[in-house]
């Protein structure tokens, strides 16, 4: 006996399989283990069931659909939005940030690829942020920055009038 004497039944698989037995079934000596399942997939897998307020535009888990407020809501946080590379439509910004709370209203710039959106509450506008910066929206990559009002009468005065 070997000197491993309390591993007995490691010895004796180990001289077992050296003697052309194979302890481990349905491999033959020398085959390699099956490779390892692969990782838990983080977005949604195409085989997942149908869930009717997942959003169709992104891989990014969103909440539910949520009411839209309306436009006489006062707004308490404003967000920035710039697509990249192409402009998205107004449809599929509402359907990704109407998840949030106290969505106003979005006001894309015609002709470019930016845009506001206005929540009533800054708590959604925070959330929004948290989770849709840099994220894909129906291949655009989307940047947020929170926005300042500098409307009214709040604009720098013109010097350049005489």
């Amino acid at each position: 006996m070997d000197s491993y004497s309390g591993y007995s039944g490691y010895s004796q698989q180990h001289n077992a399989a050296s003697a052309g037995y194979n302890a481990y079934p349905g491999f033959s000596q020398g085959q390699a283990f099956p490779p390892a399942p692969p990782a838990f997939p983080t977005a949604y897998p195409a085989t997942q069931p149908f869930n009717p307020d997942a959003c169709p535009f992104t891989t990014v888990a969103l909440p539910g659909h949520q009411h839209i407020a309306g436009p006489s809501t006062p707004f308490r946080a404003k967000l920035f939005f710039v697509s990249a590379p192409s402009p998205l439509a107004a449809e599929i910004l509402e359907d990704v940030f109407c998840r949030f709370a106290a969505l106003i209203d979005i006001t894309p710039i015609p002709g470019t690829a930016y845009g506001y959106i206005r929540y009533g509450l800054k708590e959604s506008a925070d959330a929004a942020k948290m989770l849709l910066d840099n994220a894909e929206i129906a291949q655009n990559t989307i940047r947020l920055s929170h926005a300042s009002d500098t409307g009214g009468d709040s604009k720098r005065p013109r010097n350049d009038i005489i």
